[in-house]
């Protein structure tokens, strides 16, 4: 890894990052990596990561039976609630591996 900058956020966690700079992590082949581990921790936290990758959404949750549940979405429309819309629902799954695991489920 050459960047200084990404190398000292990494070893913040990225805590003062937005969704769009792990988004641009995980377009970058050398730094994917690192967008995984991070949205990994976040989900262990937050029990719930939304991301963009490829021109799809991914919502990934803690499931109530075990696991991870993983939503992939055509577009990032959303009701008033904030929740995405089950139209636009193009695949999703449990995973009943690791956190890292259901972050690369669907990659």
């Amino acid at each position: 890894m050459d960047n200084i900058y990404i190398q000292n956020e990494a070893k913040n966690n990225f805590n003062n990052w937005t969704k769009e700079g792990l988004n641009f992590l995980l377009q970058n082949e050398n730094y994917k990596d690192i967008a995984i581990k991070t949205l990994s921790k976040l989900l262990e936290l937050d029990e719930t990561v939304e991301f963009n990758y490829n021109n799809l959404h991914y919502e990934i949750f803690e499931s109530s039976e075990s696991g991870y549940m993983v939503n992939v979405y055509s577009c990032a429309e959303k009701d008033k609630y904030g929740c995405y819309l089950d139209k636009n629902n193009i695949y999703g799954g449990l995973c009943t591996g690791s956190s890292k695991d259901a972050i690369e489920f669907m990659m």
